[in-house]
């Protein structure tokens, strides 16, 4: 593929996209991509533990979950477009991860069929910043399907990880059947302030307690050791979703009671991404 590279930090082997301003551009100085969500999930996660990622990109943190946080558990990883899908199993040959089901697939609530064009990996962009149909064109075309399409081909679920661009609250509405079988720990983006009143408030009904976790893009302790910071104070803002049978308080982190309250809508703090 053009417009790639391979990016190599300690025993991590990486392609890279060249032009990709973020995700690419993080593997390639620091040798890593929101380190922090790794470290959080770490916490929650048995090395037989099993995961589904979706929107796994390249495979940044697929990587990292599938041979450091459950080596000898699964990942099902669901990456819809294309030339990412392509990067992602390469990434995961490169690094002889053998235990990630991946699937050239978008979930949400119902089955359809989009068209967009493909990525133009030859520019400047933000390889992980579309959402889905959002690129002009119809030269690609992917499947959504909701995720309980695969409950039978998916062993117990203990963490559902997904960073869809502002489609989290349609990958959850098609996802109640998994969601009351094995009742996961959820880690979501939620970085869209028109979407995010709206999930907060699905995700209590699925009777969850629910935490904000922001994690800047620069890491000082990254696996590179490269101090330079290109990020600035860029941040993902996440939530740590964990269902309230399990009475479990999480500190360090601001347990969310207001649901049209977003850390974003505070001046002079972080920026998102």
């Amino acid at each position: 593929m053009k417009n790639t590279r391979l990016s190599i930090t300690n025993d991590t082997t990486f392609i890279t996209l060249m032009n990709d301003v973020y995700i690419s551009k993080s593997l390639e100085l620091y040798g890593e991509w929101s380190f922090g969500e790794i470290e959080c999930l770490s916490k929650f996660l048995k090395p037989t533990d099993n995961i589904v990622e979706v929107g796994s990109n390249i495979g940044s943190h697929t990587v990292f979950i599938a041979r450091d946080l459950v080596p000898n558990g699964n990942v099902y990883a669901f990456e819809p477009r294309r030339q990412l899908f392509q990067l992602l199993c390469g990434n995961l040959a490169l690094n002889g991860i053998e235990n990630v089901f991946s699937y050239q697939c978008a979930l949400g609530k119902a089955t359809e069929t989009f068209f967009e064009g493909k990525l133009e990996l030859g520019n400047a962009l933000n390889a992980g910043g579309y959402a889905l149909g959002s690129i002009p064109g119809n030269t690609e075309t992917f499947d959504i399907r909701p995720i309980d399409d695969f409950l039978d081909n998916l062993q117990p679920i203990t963490v559902l990880k997904a960073d869809v661009e502002g489609h989290e609250l349609d990958l959850l509405v098609g996802g109640k059947k998994l969601i009351k079988r094995d009742r996961p720990i959820m880690y979501l983006e939620n970085d869209k302030l028109e979407k995010s009143k709206d999930l907060i408030e699905l995700i209590w009904k699925l009777n969850y307690n629910i935490w904000w976790h922001k994690v800047p893009l620069f890491n000082p302790k990254n696996k590179a050791l490269t101090q330079q910071n290109i990020f600035h104070n860029l941040v993902s803002f996440n939530i740590l979703c964990i269902p309230s049978e399990r009475n479990i308080n999480i500190e360090g982190l601001e347990i969310i009671n207001d649901s049209a309250a977003h850390p974003a809508k505070k001046p002079h703090e972080d920026r998102k991404l």
